[in-house]
């Protein structure tokens, strides 16, 4: 019995435990502060804007547009199809008798009464109308057809600028994050330094000067972390209007390091420069200088003669000498010429030889941007080569610099020197790397190689 009661007792206080245990651990989640979520990956911006971008969302607007005054464009050569129901009060009745036949043996002739115009008319029209042969209108359905490839090419290069776009100012704002965490280790080492020559000043081994120059670095270091802020902010705001996605986490602690570049040199230039023709704005700048030339071709046919064919079936109370219902079938040839029209002719022949002309500047302007995005890799490449040497020069000699300085053997302007060039040098080994990251994400995307897809 005494055992059976220890038992009961043990397995109580195991259970109350447990549920303390439980309730502990509950508390403590609803209690630790949530932790910021880092800054999000570029794809994440990337596919936002793709959705939500205000170009990109234009230009899928406008190439809805487009389809339909494509299609608005060849309904014209439909058959058009048209309903009429009129009433008409008349304020006097017109009606007549007519002969009806042989006269009589009296020859008294017999006549019929016919309504011509009676007080309530009802009138009902039905006309199917089609053109037959109308060379303008051809013209003018294939150049809706060209701008509509145009415009939907013009969606595909709007695109491409816009990841450009997003691309640049993501690299740029991990680079200013990174500015800003270096200015704040730099700050935390120059208040140690401060704090170490106060100590000095005060057992007489330091100069009053040498404080004051110290407690100058601090606040130096200081300015730079509120422009390295400023750059942050700013960036994160275009970032987010950009793409209408929020950067998350702590821009200070949070945002992810620049991606580590092999320097790989990129592939020839003449490799990159044969798919030029294919971009989609050279495309857009095609397809706009067919739609020019048949523009003007359609302005031209506009003095050829056109033929159409047109049906009425037409039904009315006022039947006067006539039937109803009755129908009628037209074939109509029709041609005019103005003056108007042919200087309308030369017109559009002048804008489609304009179009032309920007369909040679979008083709070199591609051509040039590659080549310039191209070479700016190659300069990147030996930036950030550049910047990591001097990097690992300036951080090795302010090493040096403190221990010359702990045994007397220089100065705290050397010190002070040598922290400013190690921020300076880290500085511009950020802006390297961001820069370089960023011209090889241009360099892709200015070849029609979309960065979402990779």
């Amino acid at each position: 019995m005494t055992n059976h009661r220890k038992n009961r007792r043990f397995s109580f206080a195991s259970l109350l435990i447990e549920r303390i245990i439980i309730i502990l651990l509950t508390l403590s989640i609803w209690l630790l502060p949530a932790r910021a979520h880092a800054l999000q990956p570029l794809a994440d911006f990337l596919r936002q804007a793709a959705q939500r971008n205000f170009d990109n969302r234009e230009a899928r607007a406008t190439a809805v547009q487009r389809v339909h005054e494509a299609s608005q464009a060849w309904a014209r050569l439909l058959p058009s199809l048209t309903l009429q129901g009129d009433y008409i009060r008349n304020q006097y009745l017109g009606e007549a008798f007519v002969p009806d036949g042989p006269p009589g043996p009296h020859g008294v002739l017999p006549t019929r009464k016919i309504v011509i115009t009676p007080v309530d008319q009802w009138d009902a029209s039905f006309v199917a109308a089609l053109s037959l042969i109308d060379v303008a209108e051809w013209d003018n359905v294939g150049a809706a057809a060209d701008a509509r490839e145009a415009q939907q090419a013009r969606e595909a290069a709007t695109a491409l600028e816009v990841q450009k776009t997003v691309a640049r100012t993501y690299y740029q704002l991990i680079g200013a994050s990174a500015v800003a965490r270096a200015a704040r280790r730099t700050l935390a080492a120059a208040e140690d330094n401060s704090h170490f020559i106060e100590t000095r000043t005060g057992a007489g081994l330091a100069s009053e000067l040498d404080l004051k120059r110290a407690l100058a670095e601090v606040e130096r270091d200081h300015q730079a972390i509120e422009d390295a802020d400023y750059s942050t902010v700013t960036l994160r705001r275009s970032l987010e209007t950009l793409t209408g996605l929020a950067p998350e986490g702590d821009p200070a602690q949070d945002a992810p390091a620049l991606p580590v570049d092999e320097l790989r040199e990129e592939p020839p230039l003449a490799g990159w420069t044969t798919s030029v023709e294919k971009l989609p704005s050279v495309q857009a700048a095609a397809h706009d200088e067919r739609a020019a030339d048949r523009t003007a071709d359609g302005a031209l046919a506009a003095l050829y003669p056109a033929l159409s064919a047109q049906f009425t079936e037409r039904a009315t109370d006022a039947v006067g000498f006539g039937q109803s219902p009755y129908y009628a079938v037209e074939v109509l040839a029709t041609w005019k010429f103005d003056f108007n029209s042919v200087e309308s002719a030369r017109a559009q022949r002048a804008a489609a030889e304009a179009s032309a002309v920007r369909h040679d500047r979008a083709r070199a302007t591609a051509a040039d941007t590659l080549f310039n995005d191209w070479h700016s890799v190659r300069t990147q490449i030996a930036k950030a080569r550049a910047a990591r040497t001097s990097l690992k020069s300036s951080r090795l000699a302010l090493s040096v610099a403190h221990e010359k300085y702990g045994s007397g053997k220089a100065t705290l302007l050397d010190i002070v020197q040598a922290e400013r060039d190690a921020f300076s040098a880290e500085v511009t080994d950020i802006q390297a790397e961001a820069d370089l990251a960023s011209a090889r994400a241009a360099l892709q995307l200015s070849a029609g190689r979309s960065l979402v897809s990779q």
